[in-house]
């Protein structure tokens, strides 16, 4: 059986060949003759590039979205910056370095450190207390008020920033291994993407600022220890 459209092509081709002008003839008859693109299918191959980027955001929408404490941490940490240099490096005169393990000498404790971070400075030198970290601090302690005045970022950042931009000093910039018998438990109890102590700090069922310790629980690697409700000077 003739097919109605390819007779239909035919017909139209005889004519468009018979009142074509001399010497045009063979051309206009195999355009004519090629077969057009269907309708329905151009619009299928316009959406094309749009197919293309959401298959592409797919593929990489996961690896992007980074809400673990490190992440967090990395963010909140552009603060920092202007004092301890944009790579945890130090500025003379202004903030300590933090990388190559300076800011594990001064903090040896994760809880002296956001102890530290939370209250500043000021309330320090009120409470009388002259050194804030390890008081046997190899290459020598750091005092309060030293270098400056550092905020109190209680009053700026929430607890869960708080504790994030220090798993970001110790681990991202201090270079402390997150593997190592030194730092693993403190590690996936504070600052590990599922670490326990930071996500009850950040739904609020344990305020870091509380004098007494929250009840053992069983997937705890380490000891919460709470920051208080006031300064107190670092251990070692």
């Amino acid at each position: 059986m003739n097919d109605p459209l390819d007779d239909a092509i035919r017909a139209a081709t005889a004519e468009i060949v018979a009142t074509a002008p001399a010497g045009t003839a063979g051309p206009v008859a195999a355009a004519a003759r090629r077969r057009k693109v269907p309708f329905w299918a151009m619009a299928t191959l316009s959406l094309m590039p749009v197919f293309g980027f959401i298959y592409v955001r797919a593929l990489t929408d996961d690896a992007d979205v980074d809400a673990g404490p490190l992440a967090i941490g990395a963010e909140v940490y552009n603060a920092c910056a202007s004092c301890h240099g944009a790579n945890g490096q130090g500025v003379a005169a202004s903030g300590y370095q933090f990388s190559n393990g300076e800011v594990l000498l001064t903090f040896p404790n994760i809880d002296d450190q956001i102890r530290y971070v939370f209250y500043g400075t000021d309330q320090y030198h009120i409470a009388g207390i002259e050194i804030y970290g390890d008081p046997t601090r190899p290459g020598g302690a750091h005092r309060t008020r030293e270098r400056g005045r550092m905020p109190d970022f209680g009053g700026q950042l929430t607890n869960n920033e708080i504790v994030a931009v220090v798993c970001h000093e110790r681990y991202t910039l201090g270079g402390a291994d997150p593997a190592s018998d030194q730092y693993n438990a403190e590690f996936s109890t504070w600052c590990a993407n599922d670490a326990p102590a930071y996500a009850a700090i950040a739904d609020g069922s344990f305020d870091i600022t509380s004098d007494e310790p929250p009840p053992p629980a069983a997937n705890l690697d380490a000891v919460i220890v709470p920051i208080g409700s006031q300064p107190v000077a670092g251990r070692p």
